[in-house]
């Protein structure tokens, strides 16, 4: 074992590597003789001891920052260190100048010279966070995650609510008032037959009359995917029953819808009528494109606290494999509409039988006095 150099005096110069690592870490670091002696003292031990650098070189660690019962444990692991071993995670806490106590992980290693005498021992305190902090911080964190989230899906909707507004509005009454120029025209051509020069006019305005009919339509089916006027100017249970309307005219399945008396004339929200407006329709559209249902029903209902949109078909029924894949984007979307109220959504399937979904919200977030 090799024997240590003379200690440094305290206002001794450190090489310049370690002085850079001691300044510039967020962890305590200190350079300690076997004894203890504080040789270096960076700014973070300074923050976590409330001793200056000035105050805290030349003293014993040991007598200056440790409650009794630690010193001499921590004696003993430099001692090993100064034999030659290496110390990692040993938790004793740092007592500060105001009598508080931090607990630390420390990392104690030895600093060798030029020649492989020994000029210190490195100690590195980390830090750590009660476990009660931990969850604390980890709550917080989730909060502000959905918080943002949850006025990113307000947000989004608006804007759909705006452009819906606009097609149904301005691009609808000109389509509308176009309608009735052409249906003028066609009248006025059909006065005049010697003028026309035989019937290809009026053909031709009857056909250009067929392509804004068409595309008028065209126009408010796109207006109503975006944001139903319904949902904004009736509510909820209109609106799932022109989509459940709909759906029956767009696949011949049958889709009925029952809605618990008490909630056929409570308001709800924009946000939780938008959220199980949403999760409806997506489902609808996977029992469309997937389950080759004949059958759909749809429930509105309270059940405890929650209120509850229940959609069983008795179609092929979803796979295990399909939901829990990661690219099934339309069962994450509507997990986290639910979440993002507080509420959960689940689905599961049976093979041959046929597939059911609920999506569920606190009822303290739904109704509106």
């Amino acid at each position: 074992m090799c024997s240590p150099e003379p200690a440094p005096h305290p206002g001794e110069p450190i090489d310049h590597c370690y002085r850079a690592l001691l300044e510039t870490s967020s962890s305590a670091i200190l350079l300690l003789s076997p004894e203890s002696i504080i040789l270096g003292w960076n700014r973070a031990a300074v923050t976590v001891s409330g001793w200056t650098a000035d105050e805290a070189l030349g003293h014993s660690y040991v007598k200056l920052c440790l409650p009794v019962e630690a010193c001499e444990s921590f004696l003993t692991e430099l001692a090993r260190v100064t034999a030659g071993s290496e110390v990692r995670g040993l938790e004793i806490p740092l007592r500060a100048r105001t009598g508080s106590q931090t607990m630390l992980s420390w990392n104690i290693s030895r600093v060798l010279g030029t020649r492989g005498r020994l000029i210190g021992l490195m100690a590195t305190g980390t830090a750590l966070v009660p476990h009660t902090q931990m969850e604390e911080e980890l709550r917080l964190a989730h909060a502000r995650v959905r918080s943002e989230a949850r006025r990113a899906q307000i947000a989004a909707e608006e804007e759909r609510r705006r452009i819906a507004r606009e097609l149904h509005d301005e691009f609808g009454q000109a389509l509308t008032g176009l309608k009735f120029d052409l249906a003028w025209l066609g009248r006025k051509l059909t006065q005049s037959p010697a003028s026309t020069g035989g019937g290809d006019l009026p053909n031709k305005v009857q056909s250009m009359s067929g392509s804004v009919d068409a595309l008028l339509e065209s126009v408010r089916a796109t207006a109503a995917a975006l944001r139903p006027v319904m949902l904004d100017d009736l509510g909820l249970v209109p609106a799932l029953e022109c989509l459940a309307t709909t759906f029956q005219h767009r696949t011949g399945a049958r889709c009925a819808i029952d809605v618990a008396p008490e909630l056929s004339s409570m308001a709800l929200p924009s946000e939780t009528s938008a959220a199980l407006f949403r999760i409806a329709q997506e489902l609808l559209t996977n029992v469309m494109r997937h389950a080759a249902a004949s059958h759909v029903r749809m429930r509105l209902y309270q059940a405890g606290d929650s209120l509850t949109l229940e959609v069983t078909d008795n179609g092929k029924g979803i796979t295990r494999e399909r939901i829990t894949t990661p690219d099934s984007f339309g069962l994450r979307g509507m997990q986290e509409r639910a979440s993002l109220l507080g509420g959960h959504f689940h689905i599961v399937g049976t093979s041959g039988v046929g597939t059911t979904a609920y999506a569920s919200v606190p009822v303290a977030e739904c109704f509106v006095a």
